[in-house]
């Protein structure tokens, strides 16, 4: 799915409690969750992902039924842009479905309206905690309890063009390079190709989990309350800043609305390096740039952070009906089995057993074209995974990335200090 779409940040009011369910029985249902008496039709909602993606979640859906026949669950897609918005309406409006696609960014403002995944609702979705990346379901949890089930495993990493760097007479990054290791390489290339190497961004993942490698910085505590002014934020942040203003290494994009900037400007092939997430390592980037592709672990400060993971999953409305057959569903959608036919289409897996699935997926359609990426993926998934932090958010969050957006662009432009545009998105953004 694009990109830009994917980290749309959707902000939800306080009437997302006075949904109620969208869950359908055929016969009697139990509220509240329970067994229903007869048949029950769930409702699933999820962001579109694409023609094929939509088909193998529908043929999933399908195998919902096949285990449990009693079960049948009715897929409906949205664009990502609107998902969160419709989601927000049908909360509000009590046609909310049983089965709820969650991002873990979105969760803050969500989870008041769902039900957490545990005692009888895990057991019925045969969830077993050990089996699953620890960091993705970290990403789906909320007070400490887990609210959805992930489907894929997503940290921020670093694409690069290898035929740029081969032309720059560069040596290709590799995991374990220092931020010094970065800004050496790109300005080499920028001196080589006479424009930037590197694709600046202020989108909230790709900018926040640089950041974060730099030294350590959170723009949000773990509370929950922004913290752009923080000293250690505020250091990251100009020397971020500076890879454009001083150093002259970074594309800027154009104006705020230019969110996916980074990324797009690196498939153009108009810059060398842009960080993007691990959810793109079989889709977007490597199917649309017109070069060899390579990705490797963001570069570490001498404090690096690591990176920031931001997890999608399944879970269920606190207002759905037949709760136990929700979560039996999501246990079907989330299996061993599942996981392996959404790792083939392209999806990095969650559950641990099931990425040598998604490697022997790239080993048959990328490495043909571009040697050695499955091996690089296998390396970068790994060392990204032991160093994932999930990324938490703020209730307000919609609002915050737009001020970002507004106040950063001016900072990257040098129209205004990192200091002021820092303290302009805390002082509006805490609010």
């Amino acid at each position: 799915m694009k990109l830009a779409t994917k980290l749309a940040a959707i902000a939800v009011g306080s009437a997302l409690a006075l949904g109620a369910s969208a869950c359908s029985p055929s016969s009697s249902g139990s509220a509240g969750g329970g067994e229903a008496a007869g048949n029950v039709t769930l409702d699933w909602s999820f962001w579109s992902q694409g023609d094929e993606g939509n088909k193998t979640w529908e043929d999933l859906a399908s195998q919902v039924t096949a285990k449990y026949p009693n079960i049948k669950v009715n897929l409906t897609t949205a664009p990502f842009s609107d998902y969160f918005t419709k989601l927000q309406s049908q909360l509000a409006s009590g046609t909310a479905p049983c089965i709820v696609s969650m991002q873990s960014l979105r969760l803050p403002a969500f989870a008041k309206a769902m039900t957490p995944l545990d005692g009888e609702l895990a057991k019925a979705a045969g969830f077993t905690a050990s089996e699953w990346d620890a960091g993705a379901l970290k990403a789906l949890q909320s007070g400490d309890k887990q609210y959805a089930l992930p489907y894929g495993l997503s940290t921020m990493v670093m694409y690069y063009n290898k035929d740029a760097f081969k032309a720059a007479g560069v040596a290709e990054p590799k995991d374990g390079w220092t931020t010094d290791d970065f800004v050496a390489a790109a300005q080499k290339i920028t001196k080589a190709t006479n424009k930037p190497a590197f694709g600046q961004s202020f989108s909230d993942l790709h900018m926040s989990a640089q950041l974060l490698a730099y030294n350590g910085a959170k723009p949000v505590s773990s509370e929950g309350k922004l913290q752009m002014t923080d000293k250690t934020f505020e250091d990251s942040f100009a020397w971020y800043s500076s890879l454009a203003t001083d150093k002259k290494i970074s594309s800027v994009p154009a104006s705020s609305s230019d969110v996916p900037w980074g990324e797009q400007q690196f498939v153009a092939g108009n810059v060398a390096m842009a960080v993007d997430g691990s959810w793109n390592l079989k889709s977007n980037v490597t199917d649309a740039a017109g070069f060899n592709v390579g990705v490797v672990a963001l570069p570490q400060g001498p404090n690096g952070g690591g990176t920031f993971s931001a997890n999608s999953g399944f879970g269920i409305s606190s207002t759905c009906k037949n709760k136990t057959e929700a979560a039996k569903a999501i246990g079907v959608l989330t299996d061993a089995q599942s996981q392996m036919a959404s790792a083939a289409s392209g999806n990095i897996p969650a559950r641990t057993a099931a990425l040598p699935a998604f490697i022997d997926a790239l080993k048959k359609d990328i490495d043909p074209k571009n040697p050695g990426y499955s091996e690089q993926v296998a390396q970068v998934t790994k060392d990204s995974s032991a160093m994932a932090v999930p990324f938490i958010s703020t209730n307000n969050w919609d609002a915050v990335t737009k001020l970002m957006a507004q106040q950063f662009q001016q900072a990257y432009t040098g129209k205004s200090s990192p200091a002021d545009a820092l303290n302009n998105v805390q002082q509006s953004g805490a609010k």
